[in-house]
């Protein structure tokens, strides 16, 4: 009885120390006041999942306080080797996180990281995700700044994406704008090839730009 009461206790103190400075990020922010405020909690993000080790639902709260990095300037090597460390951490204990699959997406085209690569990375967001509407912008974003996209099952999810937009979700047709404005030329094609069958005004002004 006395072990299992000191088990208990030690059990017990290692989620109350991972608890108390936990910051509950629960989603990738998608702006860059949302992405400081969170890296302004790293310190007690990363506490929190040393703390916890195994814990995959803290090391992707800690891995979202790196999203500031997507704004970065200039990014000391030291804090891209944490931020990749941290992401890929918890993209390994809690694979059905989609927010952490996509900052790793972005990561890792943006300051060409070998591995992963970031087709393979935002196919897994795709997976993780489908149906989270609040990703959903970040999502046709970073796909459509892709500019090795050549992956066929890439294209099926990224094209899925803009049709769910176009016949279900008028809200966010800004994002589908937004994405082909700044999209590849492979990515626009798919965008307008899309628009094209599904609502011909709204590929016209695609093809217009913005304010036609």
């Amino acid at each position: 009885m006395a072990l299992y009461g000191i088990i208990l206790a030690a059990a017990s103190l290692w989620l109350l120390l991972a608890e108390l400075p936990r910051t509950s990020l629960r989603v990738l922010p998608a702006s860059r006041e949302a992405a400081a405020t969170a890296a302004a909690r790293r310190g007690d993000a990363l506490w929190s999942a040393n703390v916890g080790q195994v814990r995959g639902e803290l090391w992707a709260e800690a891995a979202l306080t790196f999203a500031d990095l997507a704004w970065a300037a200039n990014t000391s090597t030291n804090l891209l080797d944490e931020a990749k460390t941290s992401v890929t951490r918890a993209a390994r204990l809690s694979p059905t996180n989609s927010s952490v699959w996509l900052l790793l997406a972005d990561l890792a085209s943006r300051y060409r990281w070998e591995r992963p690569k970031p087709i393979e990375a935002i196919k897994m967001a795709y997976y993780s995700g489908p149906h989270e509407d609040a990703l959903i912008p970040l999502r046709l974003m970073m796909s459509a700044r892709l500019d090795d996209a050549t992956d066929p099952d890439f294209e099926r999810l990224f094209r899925s994406d803009v049709e769910s937009v176009l016949t279900s979700r008028p809200d966010l047709r800004p994002a589908v704008i937004s994405a082909y404005s700044r999209g590849t030329q492979q990515a626009r094609r798919l965008i307008q090839d899309v628009a094209n069958q599904i609502d011909k005004a709204f590929a016209q002004s695609l093809a217009l730009g913005p304010g036609q």
